[in-house]
């Protein structure tokens, strides 16, 4: 399946602070307002499926419900909003529209135009497919916004240096390791260890058994544990799964997985972005993997995946 990305997220420029007061809530935190209760259960359920590529089982979005079920007022300052107008005078299909930023800063208001319950329940597939993706590229902008204001200029001249590529670095990476046309940026926090590697490799085939296996001989050489038998390899039991996603007008192989450390008990997901050189005749991969036993990782691993969306040769 290919989706776009807007182009503007990769843009540096035009990104004034805004003077709306900060939304609340955490990321990928939704709220909805309907009266309706079978439009509630439908609405929850589009939003709560689970999240692929963990290894534990996470929802994509977490939902709750406006009190008095109809009225918006009480949570405007909320972060991301679903309203659905039920109104069969009004709406003879069932869309979408949404605003952003309108009381409060980053948020965005989705409104659900539906004649009636029957009429949402019946398109539920189509619907729910485009409220995810709606919502995530709103987190992911997000994200990205943060990313511009806080990035690190010395260790994106280390992945320049490295790998022959551009790519915005968290500020907080502050550990780094350089191999052959390679290089690990990483963060240990109380909680989870946080990591980026970007690499390069001659040839062109992004099939998902190439790449797994390059990123299976990269990461060997590159990533060991306390001893030469220890290492950071693909956990196989679930396979990775790949797909073709459109970033700022460059076509990019997203690949999500688990990663293990052969001989230890250390794992957890990954998610790379690979894009082909054709100028070099190589593939780069950014890859973003998160340590964090016994925590939720969908919130830590979507922050560190917006890094990839930034992901461009030299």
């Amino acid at each position: 399946m290919l989706l776009a990305l807007t182009a503007s997220v990769l843009s540096s420029c035009g990104d004034g602070a805004s003077m709306k007061p900060r939304s609340s809530g955490e990321p990928y935190d939704v709220v909805v307002v309907s009266n309706d209760s079978r439009v509630r259960t439908i609405l929850s359920r589009m939003l709560e499926t689970l999240l692929p590529g963990l290894p534990q089982q996470e929802n994509a979005f977490d939902v709750s419900h406006a009190a008095d079920g109809s009225s918006l007022q009480a949570y405007r300052y909320a972060r991301a909003i679903v309203v659905a107008d039920i109104d069969a005078q009004r709406h003879s299909a069932t869309r979408l529209r949404y605003e952003k930023d309108v009381y409060a800063s980053p948020q965005m208001i989705v409104y659900l135009e539906t004649p009636s319950a029957d009429s949402l329940i019946a398109d539920h597939t189509r619907i729910g497919g485009s409220l995810r993706a709606l919502l995530g590229r709103f987190e992911t902008n997000t994200a990205l916004r943060h990313l511009r204001k806080s990035h690190s200029p010395a260790r994106e001249k280390e992945v320049e240096k490295a790998v022959g590529c551009c790519i915005l670095v968290p500020a907080d990476l502050v550990k780094t390791k350089s191999g052959d046309h390679f290089i690990w940026l990483s963060a240990d926090g109380s909680s989870s260890v946080r990591s980026i590697c970007i690499y390069s490799a001659p040839g062109t085939d992004v099939s998902v058994d190439r790449l797994t296996a390059l990123r299976d001989s990269v990461m060997r050489v590159n990533i060991k544990g306390e001893t030469d038998a220890m290492y950071l390899t693909t956990e196989r039991r679930i396979a990775p799964s790949l797909r073709t996603i459109k970033v700022g007008g460059r076509m990019v192989v997203e690949m999500r997985g688990l990663w293990q450390m052969q001989g230890d008990i250390m794992g957890g997901p990954f998610v790379s972005h690979t894009i082909v050189d054709t100028l070099r005749g190589r593939t780069i991969t950014a890859e973003a993997f998160v340590y964090a036993p016994g925590e939720p990782k969908r919130n830590i691993i979507k922050r560190m995946e917006a890094a990839l969306y930034t992901l461009s040769p030299r």
